[in-house]
């Protein structure tokens, strides 16, 4: 498939989009190709048929004058959409992306506070970004046209859309977590980023927990007033006992929504038959050599939990010394956030407790754990979870995760460990549910997993793969943009 990006004339649109990322990337040898995320893969093919504009950030290149870069998306040869660049120099990305989003509101979005660093000037950084991509959205959209911003690297650009621009239709959805009160209310700068995202007429969340947490959060700094009703969900570690599904603030009804990502069905089942995830399946499962492979599939990051998975494998063979030599697990940590030194340790500290276990159990033939640390191409890693008999998803705490999903929309059978503080735990019934924070009862979650009766197993796979199935990617894009349309 050709993609190409051209320079254009702008065009107002009906349909904006915008995240921090655009879907395409420059390829070092020339050409452009899709970037794997499932934002990408749900909104696409709403931008084909109705031609909207993706407003993103890009690189300023050496010599570049204008603000703003503005091209049109060829597949094909085939007009397809708008791509509207705003154009941040490299510092400005480093400070916007590295520097705020990842240095205080990543670690505080995930209740990870003791990793909160304040730098000066990068909450500035982060205001400006907002106000160029609101700026560029309030000219490129039509009258009345709808907009669909996402993620918490702009959060504060549906409040300044509706001042521009209040004749919008805004839409807000946060692909993270959200904390409580007590832990959000840490950053200095939290009456402006709630305002911002009430901007919207329509804020989504993964789960109602995540909502209930934010409407907890705007009625305590910004005196908004929730709607409260009783919770009939299930008690787990993600059900609250109160639920908001909207707010007012501003004279405004501010309506939240609770709908969790699914994963991209169509093309998962299309490469399962595909020659060569069949292939990779089959030569994993040679090279392993045996009883068992164990899977895990995560970005290099903290709230992933790479060194505490590596201490619960251990845990295991401690705990079950009968699985040494017959279970290995392949663990994939695509790197992320690359030149960040936190991240940089995490990489280190990584690899040095997988070499640790392996050392002290490994043989000759055999080892407990393989760490492979690059990107995988999908059909390689859907020739993955062809290979794994269970897929290990234990994040200390996630957004949604949807490892699991695509795992059960690839197999028949199987198992999932999955962690119970991950968004995922609140949709697929079936999976073993552990607490990420101790090794131990990880490590008997696996055990659980790895010896679950055939006919529980299949029971238990059917019902996640059914979920999976059902509320798979294009659900949630539908499900979303018919309850925004009605906001």
């Amino acid at each position: 498939m050709t993609i190409d990006l051209i320079a254009s004339e702008r065009e107002p649109s009906q349909l904006i989009v915008a995240s921090h990322r655009g879907p395409f990337a420059q390829q070092p040898e020339g050409g452009w190709h899709r970037r794997v995320n499932g934002v990408f893969g749900a909104m696409e093919p709403v931008m084909r048929a109705n031609g909207g504009t993706w407003v993103c950030w890009g690189l300023r290149e050496e010599g570049e004058v204008m603000p703003e870069r503005h091209r049109t998306v060829l597949i094909e040869e085939e007009e397809r959409f708008r791509i509207h660049e705003v154009l941040l120099t490299g510092e400005e990305a480093k400070e916007f992306y590295e520097g705020f989003t990842t240095e205080s509101l990543w670690p505080i979005l995930f209740c990870f506070p003791s990793r909160l660093q304040f730098t000066p000037g990068l909450w500035d950084t982060y205001r400006m970004v907002n106000e160029r991509f609101a700026h560029a959205i309030a000219r490129l959209a039509a009258p009345r046209a709808t907009v669909w911003v996402q993620d918490f690297h702009l959060m504060l650009l549906p409040g300044l859309l509706r001042k521009l621009r209040p004749d919008l239709k805004l839409g807000f959805f946060l692909h993270t977590a959200f904390p409580p009160p007590d832990v959000f209310g840490i950053l200095p700068w939290r009456e402006e980023l709630l305002d911002g995202v009430l901007g919207c007429d329509l804020v989504g969340f993964h789960i109602p927990l995540y909502a209930t947490n934010f409407a907890r959060s705007c009625g305590r700094f910004l005196g908004a007033k929730p709607h409260w009703r009783r919770s009939n969900l299930e008690s787990h570690a993600l059900a609250p006992t109160l639920v908001c599904d909207s707010l007012m603030h501003g004279g405004r009804a501010v309506k939240l929504l609770s709908l969790g990502i699914g994963a991209a069905r169509e093309d998962l089942e299309r490469l399962v038959d595909s020659p060569e995830a069949k292939a990779y399946a089959s030569d994993l499962r040679s090279q392993m050599a045996v009883d068992h492979l164990l899977l895990s599939a995560e970005r290099l990051d903290y709230v992933k939990g790479p060194v505490e998975r590596v201490k619960a494998m251990e845990a295991l063979f401690d705990r079950h010394p009968e699985w040494i030599g017959r279970v290995t697990l392949l663990q994939i940590a695509v790197p992320s956030r690359e030149g960040v030194p936190e991240f940089e340790r995490l990489r280190d500290q990584t690899h040095q407790a997988v070499g640790e276990v392996n050392s002290r159990l490994g043989t000759p033939t055999w080892l407990p754990i393989i760490n492979l640390g690059r990107t995988l191409p999908l059909k390689e890693l859907v020739g993955f979870y062809l290979a794994a008999d269970v897929c290990l998803v234990t994040p200390l705490r996630d957004g949604m995760n949807l490892v699991a999903k695509e795992y059960a929309l690839c197999r028949e059978d199987g198992a999932v460990v999955l962690s119970e503080f991950a968004g995922a735990a609140f949709d697929l019934p079936g999976a073993v549910l552990v607490n990420p924070f101790s090794p131990e009862h990880v490590a008997e979650g696996i055990h659980t997993a790895l010896t679950l009766p055939a006919s529980e197993r299949k029971k238990r796979f059917r019902a996640m793969r059914r979920v999976s199935r059902n509320r798979d990617l294009g659900w949630w894009r539908k499900a979303f943009t018919k309850e925004l349309e009605e906001a």
